[in-house]
């Protein structure tokens, strides 16, 4: 009788060593070398810098979004994050139907272009600490908002097979923590 747990050690030992479960022709292989443009992200969710914070705050509640462009004459402005929201809004006592989301966005984002590969704007994310990051064309006009979970599901839609067929909870205590997902 083989143990039930020795099996899914093995498994995730594979997983580990960069082996799979289950067998991948090339044309399955994750192509972190493709372009952004690659992910069909949506067209991003822009407002202007005069609207209001809680106008703003209504909109990304609306469209279930972590940020919103900024936006003048088809430009890029700013970006205003779930970041931005907690740091420079939250227990300030302000009313929100008067001020600006111009006041608290982050003036002049760094960006990326749709034709960088997804390698470079993964390194590009978790080396400058973003979660958001505008895809612009070459007059600046957005054209897209790259966001970290956007990358994760292309890598989770790969290992597909591997991760739904993991334990429900992890053997080794150590990778529980109370801090939560």
């Amino acid at each position: 009788m083989v143990d039930h747990d020795e099996h899914i050690d093995d498994e995730i030992k594979e997983m580990n060593e960069g082996g799979s479960s289950t067998s991948r022709s090339a044309g399955q292989a994750i192509h972190l070398d493709n372009p952004i443009s690659s992910l069909g992200l949506r067209k991003p969710v822009s407002v202007g810098g005069e609207t209001s914070i809680a106008a703003s705050l209504q909109l990304m509640k609306d469209e279930k979004i972590g940020c919103l462009l900024i936006t003048e004459d088809d430009k890029l402005m700013g970006i205003f994050t779930e970041r931005d929201i907690i740091r420079r809004i939250v227990g300030k006592n302000l009313s929100h139907e008067d001020i600006e989301v111009q006041d608290y966005m982050t003036s002049d984002p760094d960006t990326l272009q749709e034709d960088a590969p997804l390698a470079f704007a993964l390194n590009y994310m978790v080396l400058g600490g973003y979660r958001h990051v505008p895809i612009v064309d070459e007059s600046g006009k957005p054209l897209a908002c790259l966001s970290i979970k956007n990358i994760v599901k292309h890598i989770g839609d790969y290992y597909f097979s591997e991760i739904v067929n993991l334990p429900p909870t992890p053997k080794n205590p150590g990778w529980v923590t109370v801090d939560g997902g």
